[in-house]
């Protein structure tokens, strides 16, 4: 394997416009994204699937909510392949470009009373696209982060794509209240709900002017100059066998495949504990017959609190290595697990804000934070896009898209216990600590490819 030069040639100094460029663009990302299931809820189970039961249509809305995390695997391998042979940046342009065209055509999308059945079914088309553009997006934004940063910034680094979807999803929470307060209940269901959707275009547009500027990172070109981009089996005319074997993909798989189960195991912690402590617990509440206004507002202000924590904990896996702050981060979830709903039970405002504080704002932000140069450490630079798109979004779908729904099906099964919910909780927690330990420190630790290069030359200099 061909040397890719030292990390300190690679990444001299750190670039600002690369940083802003990636933040931004996953923000409008992710504004793009929320906004389906702020809308699923308040609007698609009226105006896509009126000819159900409310609940049935409400579940229909939800279903094609869950049709984006079922793309974002599909995503993570075609954008992985092509910004392993093509470039980063095309990526980051493409997946950006995808998102705001598929978010804009919600926004002109007719109902189902104007166009019948082919409403529905154009929306989950739509879901699709937008579930499939996120699976390459946020690992386009950390790649460029990680490929760009000084080796002692990557931890900090690359956990700035989190601030963006942290602050994306504030946006599209905002732009649907202000909607909402400035609406009667008939205009935001005749046309009001379309203006967050709308919205979207000028974002993207600016977005895409910011993206479109960045040059391409030094890494890479260094791999490409090395002629180390190409794809043995992706040309056209050769058949669909040899195109797959000779993908990025499976040489990901062939070459790291310890690696790429860690990745897929080591977010359990993280995704679980996102999903069931700051969406499941609404529910949870809900069928307790306890308020949810403290729940509610204590989400919004942990994920605000969020955008300082989670650099905060990236900049420690910095100083202190990778594996201890995202093992530490599970197990805070582990222990609060029980506690958290207990919490809930007593409502108390106070109690239930230091309860999510402790749970998303210290343990969840800690493995959140510190996995990004972790995930990115793990590979090579001509793996790299297509091992951590694959199997990341592979970890986040199997263990956070499924998480609610499986939450609420085990508190069925326990006959309204939250015991089976605190014990699928600590599996996954038990899984990103088993996981995280069973691989290396990546903190500091050379490039696979240059520790490879290493050792060939050492045995070719060997007496």
């Amino acid at each position: 394997m061909t040397h890719t030069g030292s990390s300190a040639t690679r990444r001299p100094v750190f670039q600002p416009k690369v940083a802003l460029a990636a933040v931004f663009g996953t923000t409008v990302e992710w504004y793009d994204f929320a906004l389906y299931g702020t809308a699923a809820a308040l609007v698609f189970n009226k105006v896509y699937f009126p000819d159900s039961d409310p609940l049935v249509g409400t579940v229909l809305a939800y279903g094609t909510f869950a049709i984006g995390f079922l793309a974002r695997p599909l995503g993570g391998a075609y954008f992985g392949e092509r910004g392993d042979t093509q470039g980063r940046k095309g990526v980051l342009v493409a997946t950006l470009l995808m998102m705001g065209l598929a978010t804009t055509a919600i926004g002109l999308l007719p109902t189902h009373a104007q166009i019948g059945v082919a409403a529905p079914v154009l929306l989950t088309l739509l879901r699709f696209v937008q579930g499939f553009a996120a699976g390459g997006e946020k690992t386009g934004a950390l790649i460029i982060l990680f490929e760009n940063a000084p080796p002692k910034w990557r931890g900090l680094l690359t956990s700035l794509p989190a601030i963006g979807t942290g602050t994306g999803t504030l946006l599209s929470t905002g732009a649907f209240a202000l909607t909402t307060g400035l609406l009667s209940e008939d205009a935001f269901l005749t046309w009001g709900w379309r203006i967050p959707f709308l919205l979207s275009a000028g974002l993207t547009f600016f977005g895409l002017w910011v993206r479109r500027s960045l040059p391409e990172t030094a890494e890479f070109q260094q791999v490409r100059q090395a002629g180390q981009t190409g794809s043995t089996g992706a040309k056209s005319g050769r058949p669909l066998r040899q195109r797959i074997a000779g993908s990025r993909c499976v040489a990901a798989w062939r070459r790291y495949p310890k690696e790429m189960l860690i990745v897929i195991g080591a977010g359990a912690a993280e995704n679980a504990g996102y999903y069931v402590f700051g969406t499941f617990s609404v529910t949870y509440a809900e069928d307790r017959g306890l308020p949810t206004a403290a729940l509610l507002s204590g989400i919004s202000l942990v994920a605000a609190v969020k955008l300082v924590t989670v650099p905060a904990f990236g900049a420690l896996s910095d100083r202190v290595g990778r594996r201890p702050v995202s093992i530490g981060g599970a197990l805070v979830l582990l222990a609060a697990a029980w506690p958290f709903f207990a919490v809930i039970d007593g409502g108390h405002t106070w109690a239930i804000w230091l309860a999510l504080f402790l749970t998303l704002g210290i343990g969840q932000s800690a493995v959140l934070g510190s996995q990004p140069a972790f995930f990115a450490e793990l590979f090579d630079t001509t793996v790299r896009f297509s091992a951590v798109g694959i199997a990341n979004n592979i970890g986040t779908v199997l263990t956070g898209g499924l998480a609610p729904m499986l939450a609420s099906a085990l508190l069925l099964w326990f006959d309204h216990s939250v015991t089976g919910v605190v014990v699928f909780i600590a599996l996954m927690s038990a899984l990103t600590v088993v996981t995280v330990a069973l691989a290396r420190e990546t903190r500091g630790a050379a490039d696979p490819a240059e520790e490879t290069a290493a050792r060939q030359e050492n045995l070719q200099t060997a007496p």
